[in-house]
């Protein structure tokens, strides 16, 4: 094994989010320009920003700006705002520095499915997607003969973005007397647990099984079920979709060399709606934990990884490794499981073409923070300040046949 290989089975076997094959996707930096031009094109995000630089000449989302607030003393910059303007200045500003922090949290934690969804910005409670499957193959057609009509075969779906939050609760003593930056560091987690979410809902609705939870989130399966499909959507050739398609064996198997070969060969002989195979070209490995070590072997290795065959065969001594680099492998700990656990043991594997827009993650608003009114409710009887993270999205299939699933994690 070269050392260049070494490397490559090293990284795959540490990394736990995003790809490991040293190669940051397009799709992924497509995707992050997504989510960063929603994070700062909310309304009331908006809003508060140029209340920010109208009222202080501060551009709340700047490097400086989210430094200073992670040391700042709030209680001295309360006193200093009172004695200039009034106390709902320093209102704006708490609020200014929690959106801060948090949009820099979600910004910066790694998730994994950037490289193979696809973020799609939304501007509406429920956006429609019809997927194109083209027009009836051409035939021949003898002289002086009509030329055959050809129709049109799409999908007609719709996805509703749904609403998620959780509240932050902090106490004026906790703001007055804050030594250790436990404020800011419980700030930016509603950042990152809001990005964190969109990772558990991702590979929750790609499993797409019954009663999926993670800690008190549950996943419902996808939503996107064509009427006229018996099976989605994961279907074996014994039943397959309209068309003749299916992306998954008739028995799920482990992770091994065979079993990747026959994911690749099935995927390009992947069938539309009206029959004519597709152009599916599979590129990506995902994986959870529990699988990393023997992907990396499989897919960096030089030699044929899976033992020596005799003389005269495919695989025989010092054989090349036809799966050499011929996947990128992505690895998530959120990875679901058959039961609807996201335990980070599941044995489960997908291989997709992550260069088609087939799974979407919809993004309506990212994240936004509301503050309480400091003058009343709990605030004002418990002397206590309420901060709602609220985020508006959702994430499902648009044509799953660019997709296979290996295994569910039941093998």
């Amino acid at each position: 094994m070269e050392q260049s290989d070494i490397q490559k089975l090293a990284e795959t076997i540490q990394g736990t989010t995003g790809s490991v094959n040293g190669r940051r996707s397009a799709l992924r930096e497509k995707n992050e320009k997504v989510m960063a031009k929603r994070l700062h094109e909310n309304e009331e995000v908006k809003a508060l920003k140029e209340y920010m630089q109208r009222k202080f000449k501060l551009d709340i989302f700047s490097k400086e700006f989210r430094e200073k607030v992670e040391t700042m003393n709030w209680r001295k910059l309360e006193r200093k705002l009172a004695e200039a303007d009034s106390s709902s200045s320093f209102v704006q500003f708490l609020r200014a520095g929690i959106q801060a922090l948090t949009n820099n949290m979600y910004e910066v934690v790694q998730t994994s499915w950037e490289d193979w969804a696809t973020s799609v910005s939304s501007s509406r409670d429920t956006e429609l997607y019809a997927p194109n499957h083209g027009v009836s193959f051409p035939r021949q057609v003898g002289e002086q003969t009509p030329y055959p009509q050809v129709g049109v075969a799409a999908l007609d779906i719709k996805l509703k973005n749904y609403k998620y939050g959780n509240m932050y609760v902090l106490t004026q003593e906790l703001l007055d007397d804050d030594q250790t930056g436990s404020f800011a560091r419980q700030a930016g987690l509603l950042g990152e647990y809001m990005k964190l979410l969109v990772e558990v809902g991702v590979y929750g609705k790609l499993a797409s099984v019954a009663n999926m939870q993670y800690i008190d989130f549950q996943i419902p399966v996808s939503e996107t079920k064509p009427s006229y499909e018996a099976n989605y959507p994961w279907t074996s050739s014994a039943a397959p979709f309209r068309g003749g398609g299916f992306n998954k064996p008739t028995s799920y198997g482990a992770l091994n060399q065979t079993n990747i070969q026959n994911g690749i060969i099935a995927l390009m002989n992947q069938k539309n709606l009206q029959g004519i195979k597709m152009q599916v070209n599979p590129t990506r490995l995902l994986i959870s934990p529990q699988n990393s070590f023997d992907a990396a072997v499989l897919i960096h290795s030089s030699y044929y990884p899976s033992g020596a065959a005799a003389a005269g065969n495919t695989g025989g001594a010092f054989a090349i490794n036809p799966l050499k680099s011929i996947l990128d492998i992505t690895v998530s700990r959120y990875m679901a499981n058959y039961d609807g656990t996201f335990l980070g043991s599941s044995k489960a594997w997908y291989i997709v073409d992550d260069t088609k827009p087939w799974f979407i993650a919809q993004m309506r608003e990212p994240v936004a923070v509301v503050q309480e009114n400091p003058q009343a409710g709990q605030s004002f009887d418990l002397d206590v300040i309420r901060f709602k993270a609220r985020s508006r999205q959702n994430w499902d299939f648009i044509d799953p046949r660019f997709a296979w699933q290996g295994n569910d994690g039941s093998v």
